[in-house]
């Protein structure tokens, strides 16, 4: 699914826990109303993927920007959080 951009895409260390978070924000660029829409984040070190995971954002309407924020509790961010050298984030399907 293309029509999608994300950006300001942050990977840190979870406020309430050791655990990584993955931010950021989704544009809906298509002329498509989502009522959901699932995602998939994938975290590298090197060119080794770490973690594979949905995430999900609700009401995705035409023309418009929402957060997103998943918490990826099988990674203790000081034993890879510094080791994460690049991610892939993609749409997987909507509805």
């Amino acid at each position: 699914m293309r029509n999608f951009d994300f950006h300001n895409v942050k990977i840190e260390k979870d406020k309430a826990s050791n655990s990584i978070i993955v931010t950021g924000e989704i544009t809906n660029l298509g002329g498509k109303n989502y009522a959901t829409i699932a995602g998939r984040i994938v975290l590298f070190v090197k060119n080794t993927p770490i973690s594979n995971t949905i995430f999900v954002v609700n009401g995705l309407q035409s023309g418009t920007t929402k957060s997103f924020e998943k918490v990826i509790d099988e990674l203790d961010y000081s034993q890879v959080g510094k080791d994460i050298t690049h991610h892939e984030i993609y749409v997987e399907s909507g509805f």
